[in-house]
Order: C-alpha cells, then sequence, then structure tokens
C-alpha cells in the first residue's frame, strides 16, 4: 500500500458524491437472530478453545444462554436487557463463563477469502470499511488484526481531479488485496477516509475507525489480544490520537512519521503503558520533524514504557519498504495482557469514553476546572477539555491487593474479575496509602453485560465492580469522627474468627488481625444495654496490613471501613438491639483473670 503522505488542502470537492454513492441505508429497529447460526462442530471447538474445563455435556445448557446473549446485544430495550438478564441469572452458568461467552458472536459467517466492502449503519454511525479476510480464515479460531490507516494523499494526488467512487473502491480494494498477499496471517482492515474529518481528532473521524473495529468483530473471529494499527504522514499522527484515547482495544501500533503535539494529547502519554509502540521517523524528512516523533519517544522513555524507535537518515518522509515492515513484524510480535497487571490513565477529557482504561474508570474529578473548547481545523464540533487534569496508576500488587495512586479524582470504578483477584475472598484496595476499602466484592452479571455494551462486546469482561469515593470529608464533620478506635483500660478484650459468634479473651495489647485455630482472628466489640446480663457484637475492628489504619465493620458485612469515612461513622453509632430495654449501650470486657 501506498505510504507517501502530504499535506493537502481541502478536499471537500467530492467527499458529498462519494459519500452519497457509499452511504448505508437506515435500519429502524434491531435485527432478528440470522437463521444460519455457527454449525455446533464449529462452536464446540471454539467453546473448548475459550471455556476453560468447558464439558460437552454442557453444550444444550450453555448454547441455550448463548442464544440470549444474542438477544440481548440485539435489542437496544431496557425492559428486554432486563428480562434476558434475570434469565441467565436463573442459568446457574457462572457470570465469569458467560463473560467469555460474548466474544463469541453465534452469527459469525463462513467468509470468502480477499476484499470486502462493509457498509452498514449502526445506530448513529455510518460504519464504512474495506475488509481483508486471509485465504486461510477459520472462524474456529481467533485471528490478529491490523487497521491500517490510507493517508489522504493516496487518494487524492490531485486536489483538481479528485478521484470518482469506482477510482476508490478500486484503490481500497487493491491496498487490501496486496496487504493480504504480504501478510496472509491477519484479518485486515481499512477504514473509508472521510476526507472532511479524516480519522480526527474530531468524534466523527475517530469513530470511522473505532466503529469499524467494534463492528468487525461481529463478522470475524478476532482475538482482542491482538489488535495492531499503523498508519504513515497524517494517518501516523491519527494513529498516536486513536491509541491515547482508546489504548484499551491495541497490543501495539505503529506510527510512521507521525506526531502529537496538542498539549491534550502529551498529558494522555501515561494511557500507553501496556501498549508497545513502534515508532519510525526521518532526520531528513521535511514535511514531519523528526523531532515530533523524538519528544515522544523520550517522554515514554523516561516513564519507562516499552517503545521501539527506528529514527532513520537519508531516506526522507517516506519509509523504505524493508523498514516499513520490521517495523511491521515488530509491532506484531507484541501480544497484549487483556487484565495487566498496572493501568494508568490521564485525562482532561469531561468524556466518560476517554477516562477509561482497561479495569480503570475515572467518573469525576476533585476540580475539573474551567472547560475550554477548540475549533477544529477539520472536522465537525468542537474538542472540549477541562482546566485541570486527573489521572490514576493502579496495580495489582499482592493477591486480591490492588494499590494505587492518584491525581484530582474524586469517584473511580475498578472492574474486576476471577482472572484478576479470587472473588471468592475479600480484596483490599488501598489508595494513596489509605485503604479505601477491604471485604467481600459480590460478582453482577448486570454489570457484566452492561460494560459489554459501554466499552464493546467481548473485548473484555468484568463481573464485579468497586465505585470509590475519593472526596475530602467536609470540616464541619471531621471532628466528630473518630480517627482511633475507643481507649481501653481493660486488660483484656473479647477476639473472634467467625463473625462474633463465638468469643475470646486475650490482652488488650493484641493486635488484629492474626491467625487462631487456621482461621483469621479480630477483635469484637461488646456492648449491653442492661448492666451485662445481655450482651451483644455491636462491630467488630481490625487495622489495615498495609495502611496499618483501624478498620471496622459489623457482623456479617462484606466490607471493611476506614474509621474516617462515613461508614464507619454509622457503625460506630452504637444501638440497643430493638426490644431491649434499658440504657444507653455500653462497651463491656472480659472480667478480671479470664483465660481463653
Amino acid at each position: 500500500m501506498p505510504t507517501r503522505s502530504l499535506f493537502i488542502g481541502r478536499w471537500t470537492v467530492c467527499l458529498f458524491l462519494f459519500l452519497a454513492f457509499l452511504s448505508p441505508p437506515a435500519r429502524a429497529k434491531a435485527p432478528e437472530l440470522p437463521q444460519e447460526l455457527l454449525p455446533r462442530e464449529t462452536l464446540e471447538k471454539i467453546y473448548k478453545a475459550e471455556l476453560p474445563h468447558y464439558n460437552p455435556a454442557d453444550f444444550d445448557k450453555l448454547y441455550a444462554a448463548h442464544v440470549y446473549l444474542e438477544k440481548y446485544f440485539l435489542t437496544d430495550s431496557a425492559e428486554d436487557r432486563q428480562a434476558i438478564t434475570r434469565i441467565l441469572d436463573k442459568s446457574g452458568i457462572p457470570p465469569a463463563t458467560l463473560g467469555r461467552m460474548c466474544r463469541i458472536h453465534l452469527a459469525w459467517p463462513a467468509l470468502p477469502p480477499g476484499p470486502a466492502y462493509v457498509n452498514e449503519r449502526i445506530g448513529p454511525h455510518d460504519v464504512q470499511y474495506f475488509l481483508g479476510v486471509p485465504a486461510n480464515y477459520d472462524r474456529a479460531k481467533a485471528w490478529p488484526l491490523v487497521i491500517r490507516l490510507p493517508a489522504a494523499n493516496a487518494i487524492i494526488t490531485d486536489i483538481k481531479t479528485p478521484p470518482k467512487p469506482d477510482d476508490v473502491v478500486r484503490l481500497y480494494t487493491q491496498w487490501v488485496t496486496d496487504e493480504l498477499k504480504a501478510h496472509p496471517d491477519a484479518v485486515v482492515v481499512m477504514p473509508l477516509l472521510n476526507l472532511d474529518e479524516l480519522y480526527g481528532p474530531s468524534y466523527k473521524g475517530m469513530d470511522s475507525v473505532i466503529e469499524a473495529m467494534h463492528h468487525v468483530t461481529t463478522r470475524v473471529n478476532i482475538d482482542p489480544s491482538r489488535v495492531y494499527m499503523l498508519g504513515h504522514g497524517m494517518a501516523g499522527h491519527a494513529t498516536w490520537n486513536l491509541a491515547l484515547h482508546f489504548p484499551t482495544y491495541f497490543a501495539a501500533i505503529n506510527p510512521l512519521a507521525g506526531a502529537a503535539s496538542a498539549d491534550w494529547q502529551r498529558l494522555r502519554l501515561l494511557n500507553l503503558k501496556n501498549i508497545l509502540c513502534v515508532v519510525e521517523a526521518a532526520t531528513t524528512d521535511k514535511i514531519i520533524n523528526s523531532n515530533q516523533s523524538g519528544a515522544i519517544v523520550g517522554i515514554l522513555r523516561n516513564m519507562k514504557y516499552d517503545v521501539d524507535f527506528d529514527l532513520t537518515r537519508n531516506v526522507g518522509h517516506t519509509p523504505t519498504p524493508e523498514i516499513a515492515e520490521k517495523c511491521y513484524q515488530t509491532m506484531r510480535a507484541r501480544k497484549r495482557a487483556l487484565y495487566p497487571q498496572q493501568v494508568n490513565l490521564r485525562s482532561n477529557r469531561p468524556d466518560t469514553t476517554f477516562n477509561r482504561v482497561d479495569w480503570v474508570q475515572v467518573y469525576q474529578p476533585l476540580s475539573a476546572g474551567k472547560e475550554k473548547s477548540y475549533i477544529l481545523r477539520r472536522g465537525t464540533g468542537k474538542l472540549t477539555v477541562n482546566e485541570n487534569a486527573h489521572s490514576i496508576q493502579a496495580a495489582l500488587t499482592t493477591p486480591n491487593k490492588i494499590e494505587a495512586r492518584t491525581e484530582n479524582v474524586q469517584t473511580l470504578r475498578l472492574y474486576l474479575n476471577d482472572q484478576m483477584v479470587d472473588l471468592a475472598k475479600p480484596v483490599t484496595v488501598i489508595i494513596n496509602n489509605k485503604t479505601r476499602f477491604e471485604g467481600m466484592v459480590t460478582p453482577s452479571l448486570d454489570e457484566m453485560l452492561k460494560d459489554q455494551i459501554f466499552l464493546g462486546r467481548g473485548w473484555r469482561y468484568f463481573t464485579a465492580v468497586l465505585d470509590i469515593d475519593l472526596s475530602p470529608r467536609a470540616s464541619t464533620t471531621q471532628t466528630t469522627r473518630p480517627t482511633s478506635l475507643p481507649a481501653v483500660t481493660a486488660t483484656h478484650v473479647f477476639f473472634t474468627t467467625d463473625e462474633g459468634k463465638t468469643l475470646f479473651p486475650i490482652e488488650a495489647t493484641t493486635r488484629a488481625p492474626f491467625v487462631r485455630d487456621n482461621k483469621l482472628a479480630v477483635r469484637a466489640h461488646v456492648y449491653s444495654c442492661d448492666g451485662g446480663k445481655t450482651t451483644f457484637v455491636a462491630y467488630l475492628s481490625k487495622f489495615s496490613p498495609v495502611a496499618q489504619e483501624p478498620l471496622v465493620k459489623r457482623p456479617g458485612m462484606t466490607q471493611w471501613f476506614p474509621l474516617d469515612t462515613p461508614g464507619a461513622a454509622i457503625i460506630l453509632q452504637v444501638k440497643c438491639p430493638e426490644g431491649v430495654v434499658g440504657k444507653s449501650p455500653v462497651e463491656i470486657f472480659p472480667k478480671e483473670g479470664a483465660k481463653e
């Protein structure tokens, strides 16, 4: 495919004719489930590859649930989706298994090899791209996807004589054919370039690529851990920008003679933690200064990110075929961790979509500041940013523990699944050296399916979520919230290993938690409202093993609350049990000389 790129002035002359020729038909409602679905033999191969511990005896049960999954994604009715979720909840199939099944489309067709033009209306989006299917494509296995962005000057070589629609189709068809011949082991997508919007940074321009990426997974069995993107010149700029705004989806990118020079782009470089950037630039390039790429590479290297930089000499703007192929092979060698150990996010965009990376979502900054809007040099709409950026760096540090550092973050959500943590055990979240959550996380099929709609079907699955509020406590209430547990003058206090059902006394200086009879023991705060005649365990306490701060909860609760949180304040407001008549509750302790 041609890689030569030049800055072109205004190309609107042929745009409307071109889009009119290729515009998709409108669709009034979601289509019904197709009549021809994957044959059982093919589907069983996919189940065996995708579902751990797959048992052929479960096929009918899984298939019945799979049909409901298809209907869930076909409808846009909230009522229908709620009804389907209830049915799937009762199926007895674990949410993690259903999550893995979401990637598998029962309607994947048996595609003929070669190039094809895809033109559909999906919701508000016109999805238009050219697809290349390898000669040995087998829908029973997952394939790598290469998104190649053609440059504008490869389509328009003379602005006085714009290409006709047939010419554009012929160009794309030849490029796809050449790509399949050079790299027959990958599916290729070439989004149709809208000459007014390009590939962004307008919403419509970026959507022309991202919606094509989403749509191709409905037709082809794509491996979400092997998705790549590359482009040269203006398409190289787009490659950077798209990866910065949608980093969850790509294993590696290959911007050739590209740049990302805007401040609102540069601050997002933190987001590329889990993407290999294969960068090419030439010192003799008279169109795109190589310092543009060099500056980005320098920032990535300072953050100790994976980056491969090929700075060539005496080549000019267009890399040689040998250089381009070397970059391509380096890019293709990378496979992405679908649930990476560390995720970094920095943004100043107010859009929820641009504040999600992998398993981390920021919903609200502490102080967004004033909004600023940019008028785009090319494309419709405007680009809005906040005055103040926000960031989070989160990592799975030890089993079932997440540690994070944030700047200017008020509310966030962490997405979890069985490949990241053991959901049968408590999860601890430490943010800025302070325990923000400790307890059980309940799997939710409803949340998993809703996220499939948000993130895109099949790219990931997260069966549990944690919403965390980092809002500073109001000064009027801080003085009413204790920062330590009540002082103890007794020599012994009560402890328990079974949520307060049985108690045993130990020296008051003993620090919980500790192990007793292979169980975790915590302190039990025992109260009485009638002078000790009847007692009850009002709450349990222990110290965070990381932040060394007190945590409290009521017996039977799954979550522990840091002492200065509203949840802890409610727990520490001990009241007499209903039906118990007496004075105010008073904490009681083991009698002097009491032993275990």
